[in-house]
C-alpha cells in the first residue's frame, strides 16, 4: 500500500469518527438530555452517554494519529479536538477545513 492510499485512508477514518462524534454529541445534548431531564426517561442518556463516550475517544485517537502521520500544523488538532466539545462542531470545523484546502 503506498503512502497517498494510507493517508487517504486515515483522512477517511477521521472525517468517520467526526460525523460519529458529532452526531452522538447532538443527539445526546438535543434528544437525549431533554428526555431525561423533561420527561424522566434516563435510558436513552444510559446509551447514548457511552456510545458517545466511544466516539469521542476514537475521534480524539483520529486526530493525533492524522497529526501524527500528516503536514498538519498541531494547531489545526488542537482546534479539531476544541471544536467536538461544541455541538456540530465538529462538522462546522471540517467543513472548513475542506473548503480552505481547496
Amino acid at each position: 500500500m503506498s503512502e497517498h492510499q494510507t493517508n487517504r485512508q486515515i483522512s477517511r477514518l477521521l472525517r468517520i469518527a467526526a460525523v460519529a462524534e458529532g452526531t452522538t454529541l447532538l443527539l445526546l445534548v438535543f434528544v437525549g438530555v431533554p428526555l431525561k431531564h423533561g420527561l424522566g426517561y434516563s435510558e436513552v442518556t444510559r446509551f447514548l452517554g457511552p456510545v458517545h463516550g466511544l466516539a469521542f475517544l476514537t475521534y480524539i485517537w483520529a486526530v493525533i494519529n492524522e497529526l501524527s502521520l500528516s503536514d498538519q500544523p498541531r494547531g489545526w488538532a488542537f482546534k479539531a479536538m476544541l471544536f467536538s466539545f461544541v455541538p456540530g462542531g465538529t462538522f462546522w470545523f471540517f467543513r472548513r477545513s475542506i473548503a480552505s484546502a481547496r
